[in-house]
């Protein structure tokens, strides 16, 4: 049975850089201007508001935001595999890939930093402009051929 959801993975990302765009901080964020960006409802729980749904058998979407989150408002997007802790290939959620996105973000003026962990790794990539922090996880597009495993797709965004 094919998966039809409200919004593909390409839409997305094309919406999230669209309220990206947007934004002078994240706490230009709320209800209205969501539903505007990705034109679906997002669910109230407590101050939170979310939104998720299933794109295939091997990945969902997760939406967050949290205007009262402990180090401030927050809002989060995730690509996330099914089960969690399942590391399917991620070529489901690839349309738009993390040098497009980051493309993207650094036409609209953010500057960019990589950071790196052990032995040189990506840890994820921190975009600012402004008041505007956007920081960018990715992961190889499949663990099956060096040009798909050195491809990075977007994993989450987290907007700070």
């Amino acid at each position: 049975m094919p998966f039809a959801p409200t919004l593909d993975a390409e839409q997305c990302l094309l919406r999230l850089l669209a309220l990206i765009r947007g934004l002078d901080s994240v706490a230009g964020i709320d209800a209205a201007r969501l539903r505007t960006a990705f034109g679906v409802s997002f669910d109230r729980d407590e101050n939170r508001l979310g939104f998720g749904e299933r794109l295939s058998r091997e990945w969902s979407t997760s939406f967050e935001w949290d205007p009262g989150h402990p180090h401030g408002p927050r809002f989060e997007f995730a690509f996330v595999p099914d089960p969690p802790g399942a590391h399917p290939p991620a070529t489901a959620i690839c349309a738009i890939d993390f040098d497009r996105f980051a493309a993207e973000l650094a036409a609209m003026g953010f500057s960019r930093e990589t950071v790196h962990g052990e032995h040189g790794r990506v840890l994820h990539d921190d975009f600012e402009r402004g008041e505007l922090s956007v920081t960018v996880y990715t992961r190889g597009e499949a663990d099956d051929s060096p040009e798909r495993i050195t491809h990075s797709c977007v994993r989450r965004v987290v907007m700070l």
